[in-house]
This record gives C-alpha cells, sequence and structure tokens, in this order.
C-alpha cells in the first residue's frame, strides 16, 4: 500500500483522539477515507467495555472534515457514515464524507458531507446505512437527499448536542431520520418499492454498439452506468448514466446517476466520481484529471450538460467524452 504524508490539518485531527486508537484511525488516509467493519471492532475493543460506535463516529467527524474541499464557502463540515451491520458481530464499516465545492461554478453543484459520506459507502459495496455522523444538521436538500435511502426508515442522524456537553466533548443526539423530515415525500409516492442503495434497483442490462469496450475506463463508465440508482421513467427510458474519471497517475474513479422522487437532490455521476475521488485518494495525491468518460441511455434528463458544465470548471482542459448506451 502506498502511504503519502500527513497533512497538518490531518496530524491535527488524529492527535484529538484517545492515543490508544491514533495509529488505527491514521490508515483512513491511504485506504480509501473509510474503515472496514473488522476496523472498527478492534478499535472498539482497544477503547474498552463502554466503546460504541456512535461514539467513535463523533471522533472521526474533525477527522472527515479534513476532506472538505471548500474554495466557495470556506466552511468544511465532515460527515461519517455507518454501513449496515455485519452479521454476528454488531460491528459496521464506517465511511468518511466532506463538502466539495468548484471554484467558477454554481453552488448548487456542490456535494454536500452527507451525500459524499453516503456515495461512499454505495461505491463501496454497502446495501443501505444504519447511522450517520453530522458536525452539523443536516439543511433540507441533505434531508430528502437521504430520505432517498431504501433504509430511510431505519436510518438514525447523530449530532453534537446543542449546548456542547463541555464534560464530555463526544456526546451526542441519535434522532431518526423522520424527525427531521416530516410528511415526508419519497419513491414511494411515485411508486417506487425500496431506494437508493437497494441493489434490485442498482443493476440494469445498459450495453454499448460493439459489445464489451476494450477501453478500461470505457468499461469502467460502462459498469458504473450498470449500476446506477435511476428509478424514475423520462421520456423514452430510465436515467441510467455512469462516469469514469482517470486521473494524471493513471488511477480510475467511477460515479453513478443517483436520482431523487424530489429531483434536485439528486447526485449527478461526474458529483459522484468527483465526491468519491476525493474521498478515496491519499491526501495530498493527485486529483488532476486527465480524462473524463460518460456512458449513458440518451433521455431528456441527460447529464451530458452538466457533466460539461462541472468539469469545465474542475478540469478546463478535458473534454466529456460521450458515449450513447441502450437498455431493454
Amino acid at each position: 500500500m502506498t502511504t503519502t504524508p500527513s497533512s497538518a490539518a490531518w496530524a491535527a485531527a488524529i492527535a484529538k483522539l484517545p492515543p490508544l486508537i491514533q495509529a488505527d484511525v491514521d490508515v483512513i488516509r491511504n485506504q480509501g477515507g473509510h474503515l472496514t467493519a473488522n476496523q472498527v471492532g478492534a478499535i472498539l475493543g482497544k477503547l474498552g467495555a463502554q466503546a460504541e460506535i456512535g461514539t467513535l463516529m463523533m471522533q472521526l467527524l474533525p477527522v472527515a472534515q479534513t476532506y472538505a474541499v471548500v474554495p466557495v464557502s470556506h466552511y468544511q463540515v465532515g460527515a461519517v457514515a455507518a454501513g449496515m451491520p455485519v452479521p454476528g458481530t454488531g460491528w459496521a464499516s464506517l465511511y468518511l464524507g466532506a463538502n466539495f465545492e468548484f471554484s467558477n461554478a454554481a453552488l448548487s453543484f456542490t456535494v454536500h458531507a452527507e451525500q459524499a459520506a453516503t456515495n461512499s459507502a454505495w461505491l463501496n459495496g454497502e446495501a443501505g446505512l444504519q447511522a450517520l455522523a453530522i458536525s452539523a444538521a443536516p439543511c433540507g436538500y441533505c434531508r430528502q437527499f437521504l430520505y432517498e435511502l431504501v433504509t430511510a426508515q431505519q436510518l438514525n442522524i447523530l449530532l453534537p448536542p446543542v449546548p456542547a456537553n463541555p464534560n464530555n466533548p463526544y456526546a451526542y443526539t441519535s434522532t431518526p431520520l423522520t424527525t427531521f423530515l416530516p410528511n415526508a415525500f419519497g419513491p414511494g409516492d411515485l411508486g417506487i418499492k425500496g431506494g437508493l442503495m437497494d441493489p434490485k434497483l442498482c443493476t440494469h442490462a445498459v450495453s454499448l454498439p460493439g459489445g464489451p469496450p476494450a477501453d478500461p475506463v470505457i468499461a469502467a463508465a460502462l459498469a458504473a452506468a450498470q449500476g446506477c440508482y435511476a428509478p424514475y421513467p423520462t421520456d423514452t427510458a430510465f436515467g441510467y448514466a455512469g462516469i469514469a474519471v482517470q486521473l494524471s497517475d493513471g488511477s480510475v474513479y467511477t460515479g453513478r446517476n443517483a436520482e431523487n422522487a424530489a429531483y434536485n437532490p439528486s447526485l449527478s455521476p461526474l458529483e459522484s466520481a468527483l465526491a468519491f475521488m476525493n474521498m478515496s485518494q491519499p491526501q495530498g495525491a493527485s486529483r488532476v484529471v486527465t480524462r473524463c468518460v460518460l456512458v449513458e441511455v440518451p433521455t431528456l434528463s441527460s447529464q451530458k450538460s452538466s457533466s460539461e458544465a462541472v468539469l469545465a470548471a474542475y478540469a478546463p482542459s478535458v473534454k466529456v467524452e460521450y458515449l450513447s448506451a441502450t437498455s431493454p
């Protein structure tokens, strides 16, 4: 595994943790911004009988905030998502998230920390979330985004108490997401059974003319389209779309369309890819995009123009390679 030097902000965040677990958490920066369930179990074991995953998630929030890319607002937000429990252990993998802004682009393209953590868990294979810790209460946009999750009815939001507890800096409140969004509108209102991260709704027969592509970046974008979440039909087809970005170091990161019943909180494939890149790359490593491939089944809700706009802000010398796909 390649290691990179830690930044001053990262070192400061790690130093706030109990000394016993600092080395265990420091590995996050070189393993894709997350801890496996086994690693979480080992950390909780070191912390003793009173340790529990919620407190650990709150302890990780300052670490998550160091990933924030905020050239416009300069306001760092961190989030930590807990995947589904591993049977027989009670442990779960933890995924960090941070807000990601684009210089010279509308703030509406910003990826929120809650979205980044959810996206990371999804692209790492999770089929739902059980809890999400956030450094500040979720905005209305994120409440709607999270309500799309297949586990929305069981999802708990962990927040620092107000006022803060001076005797316990990692104290937290746990509140069901449904409390934050009463009388909610979601997938069920549009006839969808399930939701975001549900494997049954994220498996599609999407193909390109000529059969499986030999180009690995195109193949990665096609696989992303095949695994996207787009249950809402448009004019002629569903919005199956995926993107792959290649960096100057040769690494490739994919992103999937993640639609929302309320439409606007949807996460585009390029936002998904760049947020996943940001959380997965070792801090200080290359984030220079040299290639971007978009594969989609064409509809009136095409991802092409928005992808071009975001990419023009982030990597103005790179053009979106657009490939039209088909699905039954």
